[in-house]
């Protein structure tokens, strides 16, 4: 009987080696433990998540030309155009001389942005609102963030393929328990107003699962072209409001 105590013996892990993936989700739904990815499957499972949390770009647009923020980002980049934010950056000490390496480029909370509403085109927070103590007011800041028409990919893992929260004691773990149904139904109560649910749990692996909320509205992307209201240096010479050194 596989149990969270034996599951990292190495008999257990032998024996796990032995079945398929879809035999070992089947294992871990049963009997309440982590699944177990191993060799190939672990980069499978990284990119799968990522590529599902990109689908909160604006239809139509590459990513170069959007101003994306990757929410606790960790070791994750995702991608260069994205700006990575954190509530660490650099290495820091996990204890039992574990380290970590964090490529945020911002230092901040993730239900904290510092950022004006409406003014980021899309958002991915990849096993991040697990470990927000009110999901509900998170995604809802996330919402009023992103513009018009922007998206916000979340991927959250499911809690009946890792653990149960309710007994977590650590203060950097997770602190509710997401699942798909439970999404769906948050989204209904508390984000239907402001964004639609444009997709959810398409990641073909049983760890965990994606939600992408679409923002109500047109999305308009930042145009690099001088706007008509941006004078030239002469423009504003001839109004008299050119800045310049005054006389003493």
């Amino acid at each position: 009987m596989v149990t969270s105590e034996n599951l990292s013996e190495p008999s257990i892990q032998a024996l796990l080696r032995q079945l398929t993936r879809e035999q070992r989700e089947a294992v871990a739904l049963a009997t309440g433990t982590m699944v177990q990815y191993y060799g190939v499957e672990v980069a499978e499972v990284r990119k799968a998540e990522e590529t599902a949390a990109l689908g909160a770009l604006p239809p139509g647009y590459a990513i170069e030309r959007l101003n994306g923020l990757n929410v606790g980002c960790g070791d994750r980049p995702i991608d260069s155009a994205l700006v990575g934010i954190d509530a660490h950056r650099g290495t820091w000490s996990m204890g039992d001389g574990a380290s970590f390496t964090s490529l945020a480029h911002l230092r901040g909370w993730a239900g904290e942005l510092p950022f004006k509403p409406d003014t980021i085109d899309f958002i991915v927070a990849l096993h991040v609102l697990e470990h927000e103590p009110d999901p509900v007011a998170t995604v809802r800041h996330w919402l009023e963030v992103v513009k018009p028409g922007g998206g916000v990919g979340i991927v959250v893992p499911d809690w009946r393929y890792t653990w149960d929260a309710r007994n977590d004691r650590d203060p950097w773990s997770h602190r509710w328990n997401p699942t798909p149904d439970l999404l769906r139904a948050l989204h209904a109560r508390h984000w239907a107003q402001a964004a639609a649910l444009e997709r959810i749990g398409t990641i073909p692996f049983k760890l965990s699962f994606d939600v992408v909320l679409r923002k109500h509205g047109t999305f308009v992307a930042f145009d690099e072209r001088p706007p008509a209201t941006r004078p030239t240096g002469y423009e504003l010479h001839c109004r008299n409001t050119f800045v310049q050194q005054e006389a003493a």
